[in-house]
């Protein structure tokens, strides 16, 4: 796994699926893992580090992790957007804290290096590609990231899709001011360096 400072590259799979609905996608089972090892594999020998899942265009996980895409707002403001539990998606406990974190910003409290007067607007609705084509192309993409209990926050820097990359913003150190203020607040939180709701129990 990355340390959340190199960009991680994903490949799109057109012919297999992660989880389908109505199945057993959204569990932590065994029987999720086993079958992602093939494409996952495949997707190392292409060049990628892990496989983004599509059910048809529409985005799920990226590989075990959770996705989120941060997109700039008319307003100034940021919409930080991640695929809604629908039955196929992993309801981890990193994105419940990412959202969690998110909606706190700023009236609860401010997160490392975002200013007091931005406001972050967590969403979570369906996002798919031709949606991340058409945003780039606008110029609204902030930066793309996924987390996870491994890795926390990590970058994405390009996906494979229909035989080409997309390339996603970069930014120097890895993490965009987005994820490195939601990774170095989670950080904080299991160090014990910042106390937040009752997060974590100090043991003596």
């Amino acid at each position: 796994m990355s340390n959340g400072s190199r960009p991680i590259s994903l490949r799109t799979v057109p012919d297999a699926i992660r989880a389908w609905p109505g199945g057993t996608g959204e569990y932590k089972i065994a029987g999720n893992y086993g079958p992602v090892l093939g494409p996952h594999k495949l997707a190392q020998e292409h060049g990628y580090d892990q496989t983004l899942w599509l059910l048809g265009d529409t985005i799920t996980e990226a590989g075990v992790m959770n996705f989120f895409l941060a997109l700039k707002r008319n307003d100034g403001n940021i919409d930080l957007c991640t695929p809604p539990l629908d039955g196929t998606i992993l309801p981890g406990v990193t994105r419940e804290s990412v959202l969690d974190l998110a909606t706190a910003h700023p009236s609860s409290t401010v997160l490392p290096g975002l200013s007091p007067s931005l406001h972050l607007h967590p969403i979570e609705h369906v996002l798919t590609m031709p949606d991340l084509q058409m945003w780039l192309s606008e110029d609204r993409v902030l930066e793309v990231f996924a987390v996870g209990t491994a890795v926390i926050v990590v970058p994405i820097g390009r996906i494979g899709y229909q035989g080409e990359d997309i390339i996603l913003p970069s930014f120097e150190g890895g993490l965009g001011p987005v994820g490195r203020a939601l990774h170095t607040r989670l950080t904080d939180i299991q160090d014990g360096r910042f106390d937040w709701e009752n997060w974590s129990v100090m043991c003596d």
